[in-house]
């Protein structure tokens, strides 16, 4: 945490996430912090190309939100 909060108090933040594919500086929505969750999550077992291929699915399915994942039939998911 040292390092980070030096890095932090140095470069402040950076807002380097591409929700949706856009590089935005703004406030992040509670969907746009899912967002980020689910990809770092993705991220940890595969290439960050197939993360991004697999949030744009979620979008075009409408499955951004906890309750729709966690209902959602494993095989569609």
């Amino acid at each position: 945490m040292h390092i980070y909060n030096k890095l932090f108090s140095a470069f402040g933040p950076q807002h380097w996430w591409p929700i949706k594919g856009e590089y935005e500086q703004r406030k992040l929505s509670d969907k746009d912090r899912l967002e980020i969750c689910i990809g770092a999550i993705l991220t940890q077992n595969t290439s960050w190309k197939n993360v991004e291929k697999a949030i744009e699915n979620l979008h075009e399915h409408n499955l951004i939100h906890l309750e729709k994942i966690a209902s959602v039939n494993q095989k569609k998911l």
